[in-house]
């Protein structure tokens, strides 16, 4: 079996690449027109829990929002369906704006 203890999981390669505010714009928009095709919910909500990562930790996003950190992460593994009004808090924190286009 090969080594793979120097080896990097996909979302941490994600996570260490979103440099820039234009990466990470291209990003959240290819997973929402995704989203908006497929109906997949939990892979848009994956999205954001990387951008998320990228820009700051959990637990500060959390505390900025006005949310606890369980919560944010209860939304991240599907426990719990968030509100549109979560949604466009998450993204107007991280910000962006959401439009119709």
């Amino acid at each position: 079996m090969k080594d793979l203890k120097h080896t990097i999981d996909f979302e941490n390669y994600l996570i260490n690449d979103l440099k820039s505010d234009e990466d990470i714009k291209l990003f959240l928009n290819a997973s929402l027109k995704d989203y908006l095709e497929d109906g997949d919910f939990n892979s848009f909500y994956h999205t954001l829990e990387i951008v998320i990562k990228a820009k700051d930790t959990v637990s500060n996003f959390a505390k900025r929002i006005g949310m606890s950190r369980s919560h944010l992460y209860s939304l991240f593994k599907n426990e719990k369906e968030p509100k549109f009004s979560t949604i466009a808090k998450i993204f107007k924190e991280l910000g962006y704006e959401l439009e119709v286009a």
